[in-house]
């Protein structure tokens, strides 16, 4: 090519650069940076700081993340006469004086609960979230002693791209006071009556420092019914080592266990869980024997009436007869009654017959029978 056929070709070529700029605005790479950590919380338990927070799994641009996110764990104490001397720090600034105490990766991230499970207690599994919301990240943050020295914790956690090493900004922090807490309670057992379980225990002697006296102002109770989460029992604070609950169903598995409380009231600062006890409540309670039997004849009937017992569970009854001349009672009925009244019918004129009644409950259990009543059908020529 000559060199005025080369200068026309690279003219072509400037000229249609600008060309292909037409067709739409200048487009920079795009910088895949995760999404910030969500919903963090913070609570201290007996020597713990338990955390719980939910992992993006999305880039900022909502494309999905190539893999689990590195989970930094970041913590910064200030000590409470600095607070007014220092604002509290942001998110913003939270890298700047803060400590990275743990870098949970894929695997390491040490457990994960469903919302669901999210009141303590719950035993907490190895895995890897799925989905944004639906399942949690819970890290253990133990307690030194440096740390109940009139100190405010501060924890933030920031993400990173595992492949890309490219961080998101910090979650907004949560802040923690330490405190005292008295130590679990022990030796809980648990007993079964017919409207209820009772629960005691053994109050703690010292704090969970060795330390003492017991810093306590109650007990909270939780239960476990059927595996499911654990769930506090009750409203106010539990001034005694003993609980009753009456809400049970027999024949289902229930697990209780009981924390100490250095606070009265919600969101509590507890202890750890005290030694679970595990129970499966039968019912073996019969009824009471039912009362106030009376009989009324007829010209060729005794009919019986007596008051209606009140168990919840009550199936039935059943009607007892002696006849004269006999030491015991037989049975005449053969399914339960579900009325509190019967006529027997099968009876001779001028012979004395004994009634008692007995009460069943749906598992089968039989009361003891009433007192009896007696009654003889007259012959009406006499």
């Amino acid at each position: 090519m000559t060199r005025t056929g080369s200068l026309l070709f690279l003219a072509a070529v400037m000229i249609g650069i600008p060309g292909c700029g037409r067709k739409g605005p200048l487009q920079l790479p795009l910088v895949l940076v995760p999404q910030a950590v969500e919903a963090l919380t913070a609570v201290q338990r007996g020597d713990r700081i338990l955390l719980e927070w939910i992992p993006p799994v999305t880039y900022i641009d909502g494309r999905p993340l190539s893999g689990p996110p590195v989970i930094e764990v970041w913590v910064r104490e200030v000590r409470d006469s600095a607070l007014s001397k220092e604002p509290a720090p942001t998110a913003e600034d939270f890298g700047f004086g803060g400590r990275l105490v743990a870098a949970l990766a894929g695997a390491d991230q040490p457990s994960v609960r469903s919302p669901a499970q999210r009141t303590a207690g719950v035993p907490v599994v190895p895995a890897k979230p799925k989905s944004a919301g639906a399942k949690e990240l819970v890290y253990e943050y133990s307690l030194s002693a440096a740390d109940l020295k009139d100190v405010k914790l501060f924890f933030a956690l920031r993400a990173r791209d595992a492949r890309r090493k490219r961080y998101s900004d910090f979650c907004p922090p949560v802040a923690v006071v330490p405190q005292l807490v008295a130590a679990a309670p022990s030796d809980v057992k648990a007993e079964v009556f017919a409207d209820r379980i009772d629960l005691h225990w053994t109050a703690p002697a010292s704090n969970f420092d060795g330390s003492k006296p017991a810093a306590m102002k109650g007990y909270n109770v939780y239960r476990q019914d059927q595996g499911g989460p654990a769930v506090r029992m009750n409203t106010a604070l539990v001034a005694e080592a003993l609980f009753a609950d009456r809400n049970i169903v027999f024949g289902r598995a229930y697990r209780y266990f009981v924390r100490t409380a250095a606070t009265e009231a919600a969101p509590f600062l507890e202890s750890e869980d005290s030694p679970a006890v595990d129970i499966v409540p039968k019912d073996v309670f019969p009824p009471l024997a039912p009362a106030g039997l009376s009989a009324a004849t007829g010209a060729e009937f005794i009919t019986l009436i007596w008051n209606a017992n009140s168990e919840k569970d009550l199936a039935g009854y059943h009607v007892w007869r002696k006849d004269a001349g006999r030491d015991a009672f037989v049975r005449l009925t053969t399914a339960l009654l579900l009325e509190n009244t019967y006529t027997d019918r099968a009876i001779e004129k001028g012979k004395r017959y004994g009634y008692a009644i007995s009460a069943v409950d749906a598992a089968g259990n039989e009361s003891a029978r009433s007192a009896a009543v007696s009654e003889i059908v007259k012959d009406s020529r006499n």
